[in-house]
């Protein structure tokens, strides 16, 4: 996506798009830019070191890479603006200094930044995310066609905008062979590698690593990668064959999880979100070991991040009644988890592929006997949102 420098001589990613929100007013005022929005009664204030540090013109911002040019830590605090310009049609204010070069910034900044309007950051801002479980199902799969993601940007959207939504999405129709694996996958990005490589193949009979996935046993719902430090975003299963009976690929919303704790047990909630678990993954020549609590919160106080793997939950102690609060919670968090309602179960067969957020969604695998060979890989988490958000903006 290439930056575009309009004829204000700003580049267009900081213009957005209104979205019904507009900048009435603006007006100078000793502590700030004082603003007025079209949907707010009361009126907004910005203080002057922030305005002068958060310029959108070229002297400001370099328009090609939109990296600050600004020297942030050279700017007096105490600064203030001589005088301003509002252009209520273009929905910008340009702003003279007593020091230094007049400077430029937009109505769609500031109302962003103020949560007034969906930021060009935010996912799928227009499409609400849908937690699932016996309490709210799902009644269809999400899915998309692989001709339809590998054809155009659309179904490629589309695909994205599935695995933002619900946590997960199928493509039917793939290829069952290795390399349409990782052409499905690489139109996202480019591939996660952990030690089991860019892209593994799957299957009891596989002996390189000695993981309970490559067994024919019951796998219980869990996430991936606790035992690293930045846990893949995306996780990917293509059928490569299957001449057997069970194996269904279990998926559960561990947000809905979550949500369901926060509601029924605040203090569970609390402790699942300070309680800090480690995760390891050993073999001979591998030792990886990383620590983060089992729900992950933002600056907003947002989830984030599920993380719940018993297999590879590392041992730890805390003080006797720490403990004890942590094993309820977590135990109450695994039954949750493993109560069968809460899943939806999808049989994997030849021509289709499961990818699922490996932040949000759990995944399991029920017994099987008989052959089942499976192609797979991770995908970063800032690489999908990052492909999302260039989609969006076509």
């Amino acid at each position: 996506m290439q930056n575009v420098q309009t004829e204000s001589g700003v580049p267009d990613f900081y213009l957005g798009q209104s979205e019904g929100v507009k900048l009435t007013a603006a007006k100078f005022e000793p502590n700030g830019l004082v603003v007025s929005f079209s949907d707010r009664s009361k009126e907004l204030t910005f203080p002057w070191y922030w305005v002068r540090d958060h310029g959108i013109d070229a002297k400001s911002l370099n328009p090609s890479t939109l990296q600050r040019e600004t020297n942030s830590f050279e700017l007096d605090l105490d600064e203030a603006a001589r005088s301003i310009t509002f252009d209520a049609e273009k929905q910008l204010i340009d702003i003279t200094w007593n020091n230094g070069p007049s400077t430029t910034i937009s109505a769609y900044m500031l109302a962003s930044v103020k949560d007034l309007m969906p930021g060009r950051h935010q996912l799928a801002p227009q499409k609400p995310r849908i937690f699932w479980d016996k309490h709210s199902p799902l009644e269809a799969l999400p899915t998309v066609a692989f001709d339809a993601v590998m054809d155009g940007d659309d179904g490629l959207r589309n695909w994205l905008e599935n695995i933002w939504i619900y946590g997960f999405s199928m493509v039917d129709s793939v290829p069952s062979t290795p390399e349409a694996t990782k052409t499905l996958a690489e139109r996202i990005g480019h591939l996660h590698e952990t030690i089991f490589g860019r892209m593994w193949p799957l299957s009891s009979e596989l002996t390189d690593h000695g993981d309970t996935a490559y067994t024919t046993e019951y796998l219980e719902p869990h996430t991936d990668n606790t035992y690293y430090e930045q846990a893949a975003g995306l996780q990917m299963f293509n059928c490569l064959r299957f001449d057997g009976k069970g194996g269904e690929s279990i998926q559960v919303d561990g947000f809905a999880i979550a949500n369901r704790i926060k509601d029924e047990d605040p203090e569970a909630y609390h402790t699942l979100s300070t309680v800090t678990v480690p995760g390891h993954y050993i073999e001979p020549g591998v030792h990886l070991r990383a620590e983060r609590t089992p729900f992950r919160h933002n600056d907003k106080g947002e989830l984030i991040q599920v993380s719940f793997n018993n297999y590879d939950r590392a041992p730890f102690i805390l003080p006797d009644e720490q403990m004890r609060k942590f094993h309820h919670a977590y135990g109450l968090f695994h039954k949750h988890a493993n109560d069968q309602d809460n899943w939806i179960k999808v049989k994997l067969q030849p021509g289709l592929t499961l990818i699922f957020d490996n932040w949000r969604n759990l995944h399991g695998r029920m017994g099987y006997v008989g052959k089942r060979e499976f192609y797979g890989c991770y995908i970063g988490k800032a690489v999908w949102e990052s492909k999302l958000r260039v989609l969006q903006a076509i």
